[in-house]
């Protein structure tokens, strides 16, 4: 974060960070400043009220009030409302950065480890023997998050997750201002908008996510080459918030409702910086550059420099969350025919794109050679 954009930030935050006192209290600025550090360097508190000359129980108390601050100041600022056109244009970024069509954002969950709360018996005991609490979020195209859901119990599945948290509800109930179905470019192939996940969730009419199996025709291959290019940035998301804010690096020795504090206000920040660079040179980038982020090239993929920063612990820090169980195989009909006709326009003249065949002959030649 630059100078100018933390006075940026304390202009939007710092008249909910003004306290009165008989003592003189600390400054706004130093309360951001604190939290600051707390969240990108993953500071323990000890440090943190040392560092600053402070109590720890004082040092405690600015951190949860300025993460409350910044949730409130911020929120709606960087999470737009969600209306048809917001989507439809969310979408045609999809189609233009990544080439997959009528898309409306990327899904996922992730675990954030905590320490074991007390008195919780086995609720956020999760399949992997640790304590957690779940990250549901929803990107666009430019790994900014346009939803998340927090504080759900680690023992939960993503399905059970989605299905209960207000996007899950909202999307079942069909109260989702998803626009209207419609053809797909330069085809008479009806199809409606959706949201890209992984295997972990359900098939359904708005979600679409991978075929599964080893012996997959060159369709199905290149369905899910052309899906994970675009489902990736989730996954680019969650790995800038990790890279960026290290408090996520470690397990969090906080309440469950300090880690919700703590995660909301770490992805207003992410969506906030990101805003402020849009329209600089990408030279004069500090938080998100193109190099920070996956590349895709015509070799492949090459890893953004935040692979390097989190290291291969990234699916240790955060998590994937557990694969989904009754209903997760046994898709409906109009959901497979869905899925199957969007495969059939990608692999067409219209839907096609430059070096598809390529890599899933590439993907072929390397399975052969690890048998």
């Amino acid at each position: 974060m630059t100078p100018a954009q933390f006075d940026t930030l304390l202009s939007i935050v710092g008249p909910l960070l003004c306290k009165n006192s008989n003592r003189e209290p600390l400054s706004p600025a130093q309360r951001l400043a604190i939290t600051l550090r707390y969240l990108s360097q993953g500071d323990s508190i000890f440090s943190i009220a040392s560092g600053y000359k402070i109590g720890r129980s004082t040092a405690s108390v600015v951190l949860r009030e300025t993460m409350d601050a910044i949730w409130e100041a911020l929120n709606n600022l960087v999470f737009k409302k969600w209306t048809e056109n917001y989507l439809k244009r969310i979408s045609e970024d999809f189609i233009t950065k990544w080439d997959f069509p009528h898309t409306i954002g990327a899904i996922d969950g992730k675990h954030v480890n905590i320490k074991c709360p007390n008195n919780s018996g086995s609720s956020f005991f999760n399949y992997k023997k640790n304590f957690s609490i779940i990250l549901m979020a929803v990107s666009d195209a430019h790994y900014n998050f346009t939803y998340i859901d927090v504080g759900a119990y680690g023992s939960q599945s993503d399905g059970g997750v989605f299905r209960n948290c207000s996007l899950g509800k909202a999307l079942y109930q069909n109260k989702i201002p998803v626009p209207p179905q419609e053809c797909l470019p330069q085809s008479n192939i009806d199809m409606p908008h959706f949201f890209v996940a992984d295997d972990a969730f359900s098939l359904g009419k708005y979600i679409m996510k991978p075929f599964k199996g080893l012996n997959l025709s060159d369709m199905q291959l290149i369905f899910n080459y052309r899906l994970s290019r675009a489902r990736r940035i989730i996954e680019n998301a969650f790995g800038i918030l990790v890279a960026r804010w290290q408090i996520f690096t470690r397990t969090i020795t906080c309440s469950p409702q300090k880690v919700d504090k703590i995660i909301k206000a770490s992805v207003c920040l992410h969506n906030f910086i990101k805003k402020l660079e849009y329209n600089i040179h990408e030279s004069r980038k500090k938080y998100c550059s193109k190099t920070f982020c996956d590349k895709e090239t015509d070799d492949g993929v090459i890893p953004g420099e935040w692979r390097r920063e989190v290291g291969t612990s990234f699916n240790v820090i955060l998590r994937d969350t557990q694969k989904i169980g009754k209903g997760g195989n046994n898709p409906g009909t109009t959901a497979l025919n869905l899925r199957n006709g969007l495969g059939q326009y990608l692999i067409s003249p219209a839907g096609s794109i430059p070096n598809q065949i390529k890599h899933i002959n590439r993907g072929k030649k390397l399975r052969n050679l690890n048998m």
